[in-house]
């Protein structure tokens, strides 16, 4: 897929994963998904970013071979990466900060690049920094999930309301948990109401194993979930994210990228963390599902 420029921006993180009984540390941060999703699929990706000194030079160097530009990651010397706990049960997730790394500042101008992926996931990118940024044209993919989030006094993670109506945002992409904390509501039909409010030209609300609805002008399309047996949903949303601009970004397609999303996310989800995206035959598989998934796109 040459040509196609993506700029990905946020904080790569370590986690300490536990899952189905089982324990784990793993690169994270909707940085490393979404980089590896765009890349999987052919596109140039820049990661844009700030880690400490205890970050593992294993981690760049799987993300360096897989074709990534990391340029624009700092290592800021006497620091820690930002670093969480996060813990499944059954369908439930708590997520525990354990440290945090420095902020992003976000140049002015992304000249060159097809789109910008922001993916902040503890305030390392700033609201207003953003609201500058879309005054540059740029076609941006906010995921709000870090501009979202507060600590508890026992470092758990909760979620907060937020007015993201940013003018000039291109895509915005939600999970159904924290739409439901912007929206007050659990209700899909109050969600969507509020998400139509906030005026981004795409939106991308991911429901887990429901699928996703893509809210772009008056249409809503439901995109279905390929059927797998999830060993780790650990990063799905952020797969599905960069997937879809990748492949949106390259076709105009939006439900051709809706599918191929979906169909990467679900291979994501498949075994623990992002090591299924560096498989060779990803592409591959992951169009195969997209076919099945566009054939059950529906619109509502």
């Amino acid at each position: 897929m040459p040509g196609i420029k993506i700029a990905v921006v946020g904080h790569l993180s370590i986690d300490e994963i536990s899952v189905g009984g089982e324990r784990y540390v793993n690169m994270g941060g909707v940085t490393c998904y979404a980089a590896l999703a765009a890349r999987a699929l052919g596109a140039y990706v820049k990661v844009i970013s700030v880690v400490g000194e205890d970050f593992p030079k294993s981690y760049l160097e799987i993300l360096r071979r897989a074709g990534i530009d990391l340029s624009g990651v700092q290592v800021t010397a006497g620091k820690q990466t930002t670093r969480f706990e996060i813990t499944y049960l059954g369908d439930e997730r708590t997520m525990k900060l354990l440290s945090r790394a420095g902020e992003i500042k976000l140049r002015p101008h992304y000249e060159g690049f097809d789109g910008i992926y922001l993916g902040p996931i503890a305030w390392e990118i700033d609201l207003d920094s953003i609201k500058r940024l879309t005054k540059e044209s740029v076609k941006l993919l906010l995921d709000p999930q870090g501009l979202m989030r507060t600590i508890d006094e026992s470092g758990f993670i909760r979620l907060r309301r937020l007015d993201l109506k940013i003018p000039g945002l291109w895509i915005l992409r939600i999970s159904r948990e924290e739409a439901e904390i912007l929206a007050g509501s659990s209700k899909l039909t109050k969600i969507i109401n509020h998400l139509r409010r906030l005026r981004a030209e795409i939106m991308i609300l991911t429901l887990g194993g429901e699928g996703a609805l893509i809210l772009h002008g008056s249409k809503i399309i439901k995109v279905p979930c390929y059927p797998v047996r999830v060993i780790d949903p650990t990063g799905a949303g952020d797969v599905f994210g960069g997937a879809f601009l990748t492949e949106f970004l390259q076709s105009r397609d939006l439900e051709w990228a809706a599918a191929i999303g979906s169909a990467m996310a679900s291979i994501v989800v498949e075994s623990r963390g992002f090591s299924p995206l560096l498989s060779p035959s990803i592409v591959e598989e992951a169009r195969r599902r997209a076919k099945l998934i566009h054939e059950s796109i529906k619109q509502l």
